[in-house]
C-alpha cells in the first residue's frame, strides 16, 4: 500500500510538471479550459495526490488500529482524505461519461 501511494504521488508530480491530463477543445465542460491545461492537470494531480496521501498513511492506520489503539486522529484525517477523494472521483467520473461521448461525437466524420 506505500508502494502505492508513493506511485500514485509520482503520478500527481508527473501530471503537474507535464501538464498530464488536459482535454482537447471538442470535448463538452471540460474542453472550455483546453487553452489552460494547467487547471486539468491541478485537478487531476490534486486527486491522485490525495489517494495517493491516504495510501501511505493506510499501514500506519492499519498497524494502530491491530494494536487496538482508540479511534486516533490519524485514522479520522484518512477517512477525511479517502471521502473527499471519494466523492470527488465519482463526481468526475460521472462527467467523464458526458464528456467523452460528447467527444466522440463532436469529432466523428459527418
Amino acid at each position: 500500500m506505500f508502494g502505492l501511494g508513493l506511485s500514485l504521488l509520482g503520478i500527481a508530480a508527473a501530471g503537474i510538471a507535464f501538464r498530464l491530463f488536459a482535454a482537447p477543445p471538442e470535448e463538452p465542460i471540460s474542453g472550455r479550459f483546453a487553452a489552460y491545461p494547467w487547471v486539468e492537470a491541478i485537478f487531476m494531480s490534486g486527486l491522485f495526490g490525495l489517494v495517493g496521501l491516504a495510501a501511505l498513511l493506510f499501514p500506519f492506520v492499519i498497524r494502530q488500529a491491530s494494536d487496538r489503539a482508540a479511534s486516533s486522529g490519524l485514522s479520522r484525517l484518512l477517512g477525511v482524505i479517502m471521502a473527499l477523494a471519494g466523492a470527488a472521483f465519482l463526481l468526475f467520473g460521472a462527467l467523464n461519461y458526458y464528456t467523452h461521448i460528447g467527444l466522440i461525437l463532436n469529432t466523428m466524420p459527418k
